[in-house]
């Protein structure tokens, strides 16, 4: 299962212990899962609303006590259907609690408007795998949905964005930490720890690649200053030979030669008395000088 298919089912087996909180979820369910013909609402069979109507069934049960062996079902364009009607025992006063959208006074609490979010995330939320990259969204019908969803959130102090794609109106966060908060305030505990091993190991992966990188990066440059090095001292050493440098630049001239892959502090070393990484390097950069006059000549 994918990372946003283990978030659902983790909400899908939270029940709200209050019945306003269940009341908001199932409303979030029907009115973004569903779509109102008349009297009814559909919801169609998908592999994004199966776990929606799941959802849909327990809190049915546990709020109004309307079993699923009541609910009408059928085949619309190929596409199976659950049917939630006046006409279906008990979902009259369902249909009558709950309207399109969750009425003000539903979600004048917190736990209320956690419970409403987690019945939209159940029915057209979608986070990625953490592994891969940070990008959490909502898929809506309308435009008012989605505004009305990124002010829910902001109430969390949670910023998300919003695009039209197509003919839907998506919010969406690319935020690490602030996908984190979503995952808190949907109550989304154990998904949330996933998360947050999953962006150390990560992030630990990530820096050990750039200190590799780093590394090699150091190592070619070394490699390549060592090489011209060694140009300039063979250069030296072919023109006017080595004697024509000062004592100090023959000796470590020597021990280039005879020490190709030693990085500077290596080579100070072997100096006696010994000199530190900035010296050998202005005596190097002597010798490259020295070189570069004997090449213009």
């Amino acid at each position: 299962m994918s990372f946003s298919s283990n978030v659902k089912e983790e909400l899908i087996k939270s029940i709200p212990h209050d019945r306003h909180c269940r009341l908001c979820e199932l409303t979030a369910i029907l009115a973004f899962a569903g779509k109102r013909s008349g009297s009814s609402i559909f919801v169609y069979q998908s592999s994004e609303t199966k776990g929606a109507i799941r959802k849909c069934f327990t809190l049915l049960n546990k709020t109004f006590n309307i079993n699923t062996d009541v609910l009408g079902e059928g085949i619309d364009n190929g596409r199976t259907f659950i049917e939630f009607g006046r006409k279906t025992p008990g979902m009259s006063a369902v249909l009558d609690a709950i309207a399109n959208e969750a009425p003000g006074y539903l979600l004048s609490n917190d736990c209320c408007k956690r419970a409403y979010l987690r019945g939209t995330f159940i029915s057209v939320g979608f986070v990625g795998d953490p592994g891969k990259s940070y990008h959490l969204e909502f898929v809506c019908q309308d435009e008012d949905s989605a505004v009305m969803l990124k002010e829910l959130l902001y109430d969390f102090d949670i910023e998300a964005k919003s695009t039209k794609r197509r003919k839907y109106y998506v919010v969406y966060i690319k935020d690490a930490d602030t996908i984190q908060d979503v995952l808190n305030v949907l109550d989304a505990h154990n998904s949330l720890m996933e998360f947050v091993n999953a962006r150390i190991l990560k992030d630990v992966r990530n820096d050990l690649n750039r200190r590799n990188n780093c590394d090699i990066g150091n190592i070619s440059r070394a490699v390549n200053a060592g090489s011209k090095q060694i140009d300039d001292i063979r250069l030296i050493e072919e023109k006017v030979g080595l004697d024509a440098l000062p004592a100090q630049l023959q000796e470590i001239a020597k021990l280039r030669l005879d020490n190709p892959e030693s990085s500077l502090t290596e080579l100070g070393e072997m100096l006696d008395p010994k000199v530190g990484k900035s010296g050998v390097n202005h005596r190097l950069r002597k010798i490259g000088e020295f070189a570069e006059n004997l090449r213009q000549q």
